[in-house]
């Protein structure tokens, strides 16, 4: 299992391609020549790279949800759209879909800062301003979250946390 680690500001040329950040290139070699699929996160507006074991093993989850259940089915489509095998090329540059850009609201012509960021087994990409607003802009909140999260995982299968 990959624990992917590490925050790095990069840009998108204007052709929406990022070179990719060389700490995350070396903690994937073990997997890296296996492909890497890029798609949409599911609450917010950025995007998540996973590698090709981490994706099959999402592809067995979701091939566990019934393709006679309209609910199913419908959340199936949505995780999907958009979802693209994406490659490093010789540079260590990674192409990004336009629809992709648009959908995190990255403009590789005009503010093209985006925030890479390794979190357990997947890598997302966020514009630099999202970031800022979802990420960093409601460390007051932290604290609170951190302690309702607690008290979910300490559930009766875990043990407290000290």
């Amino acid at each position: 299992m990959l624990n992917l680690l590490g925050e790095f500001n990069c840009r998108v040329d204007a052709k929406g391609r990022m070179m990719f950040p060389v700490k995350l290139r070396k903690q994937l070699e073990t997997v890296l020549h296996q492909g890497v699929v890029l798609n949409r996160d599911i609450f917010e507006k950025c995007l998540v790279l996973y590698p090709q074991p981490e994706w099959e093993r999402i592809n067995k989850e979701m091939a566990r949800l019934s393709r006679y259940d309209r609910d199913h089915q419908t959340f199936q489509r949505k995780f999907m759209k958009g979802a693209s095998l994406v490659e490093l090329d010789s540079a260590g540059r990674m192409l990004i879909p336009s629809s992709l850009l648009a959908y995190a609201g990255i403009d590789p012509v005009g503010d093209n800062e985006i925030i890479v960021t390794g979190i357990f087994e997947k890598i997302e990409l966020w514009s630099a301003a999202n970031y800022n607003q979802f990420v960093l802009g409601d460390d007051d909140d932290f604290g609170d979250l951190a302690s309702k999260v607690r008290k979910e995982i300490e559930g009766p299968q875990f043990p407290p946390l000290n």
